[in-house]
């Protein structure tokens, strides 16, 4: 596995941007640019990514391709084909994005519409118009599961897989991202084994986070430092670890470089231990 940070911390060079990662143990990272960003930077980063031994994982997408508002809709798609089309052409592990809202309010948030009739046949043939504009070969699409739009269960992303039937698209395990309720937090170990248990063969590249439950009602279970949590770190690398070689894992959502630094510290360790 290659293992690095979510984000692209701030930096004002190509050089930097590696530097601080290989600084911390990442020999993983998501992609610093865009297809909007010039050729010339772009041979910059990779220059940086390949004498830094940093793998690109993901090229992100992160718009709204299932907006309500049709203009928006549009641009969106043309953008995410044309970032698949980027992470093609560099050999990025993945393109990703969410499936997105299909109603009013955020664009990775909650709305009735998300489960509406049509919605999910609509995703279905969204994925497979940005799949089939590009048909790429080095990399593939992938959505992140996600506790309020599809895919929100393993299973979802199976069935998902299956009629997306596509094979440039796969799967993007984000196994915190669906635990969104005490069922699924009772069950915790025994949720993250099913999803790699069903997904295995499809799993491309992993967020790999802590959750803690907290005294809040109704429920309130949210993301923490790793090793602060009660998601067990040594079960999840080992089944990553069963996973292609190749597949990249990554720490996020924390609020500063330390926190990152400690991460990666704490994740690296005890991968290293793996047998």
């Amino acid at each position: 596995m290659r293992i690095g940070v979510g984000t692209t911390l701030d930096h004002a060079t190509p050089g930097q941007w590696a530097d601080d990662l290989a600084a911390m143990g990442c020999t993983a990272a998501v992609s610093p640019f865009d297809a909007t960003t010039s050729a010339a930077l772009r041979r910059d980063y990779l220059r940086e990514a390949r004498s830094h031994d940093l793998s690109i994982g993901e090229v992100g997408v992160w718009r709204n391709v299932m907006s309500p508002d049709p203009t928006e809709r549009r641009q969106w798609v043309r953008y995410a084909k044309d970032q698949l089309a980027l992470a093609d052409d560099i050999g990025a592990r993945c393109c990703v994005n969410i499936s997105g809202n299909a109603g009013p309010g955020g664009w990775d948030q909650y709305s009735p519409e998300n489960y509406a009739d049509g919605t999910y046949e609509r995703i279905v043939e969204t994925t497979q118009d940005i799949i089939d504009a590009v048909d790429p070969r080095q990399t593939v699409y992938t959505i992140e599961c996600m506790p309020w739009m599809v895919p929100d269960s393993p299973h979802g992303y199976l069935q998902l897989i299956k009629d997306v039937d596509r094979t440039a698209f796969a799967t993007h395990l984000d196994y915190t991202n669906m635990i969104h309720g005490i069922d699924r937090w009772r069950a915790l170990p025994a949720f993250i084994d099913e999803c790699f248990d069903l997904l295995a063969a499809h799993i491309v590249s992993v967020h790999i986070k802590d959750i803690r439950l907290h005294s809040g009602l109704p429920t309130s279970i949210t993301e923490v430092q790793p090793g602060s949590g009660s998601v067990d770190f040594d079960a999840v690398l080992r089944r990553i670890a069963e996973l292609d070689d190749a597949t990249t894992v990554f720490v996020e959502h924390l609020p500063d470089l330390a926190s990152y630094e400690k991460a990666m510290a704490f994740v690296l360790d005890i991968a290293g231990r793996l047998p």
